[in-house]
């Protein structure tokens, strides 16, 4: 089982090359970064004793591509907080704004699908 402060280092890390990616217009990055994140969702929700509530405090932290993936994962089990969340960032511009306001309209229609 691998280490949850390594898995929480990663997934910050993730986070934030995600973001300065897709700022710069780097999609191959960007999604290498992404697949991290799928990596340690799964990871987290496969190891006994984590799970996604480890995630909960990045709803809060200073970076907002940290603030928005964390919502999107954490969506399912938090879903005001994470719909707060969603909705502050979705009044910013760029691709923050723009994949805030996407993820909270598909999941208010019902859209989005999680494997767990």
């Amino acid at each position: 089982m691998r280490d949850l402060e390594k898995i929480l280092e990663e997934y910050l890390s993730a986070c934030i090359k995600n973001g300065k990616y897709l700022d710069k217009g780097d999609p191959k990055n960007a999604n290498k970064q992404f697949r991290i994140l799928v990596n340690i969702k799964t990871d987290l929700n496969s190891n006994q004793g984590y799970g996604l509530d480890k995630l909960l405090p990045y709803l809060e932290f200073p970076n907002e591509y940290v603030r928005l993936h964390t919502a999107s994962i954490v969506i399912p089990i938090a879903p005001e907080r994470a719909k707060d969340v969603l909705g502050e960032l979705s009044q910013k511009r760029g691709n923050i704004g723009f994949t805030a306001k996407m993820t909270l309209s598909e999941w208010e229609k019902g859209n989005l699908k999680f494997d767990f």
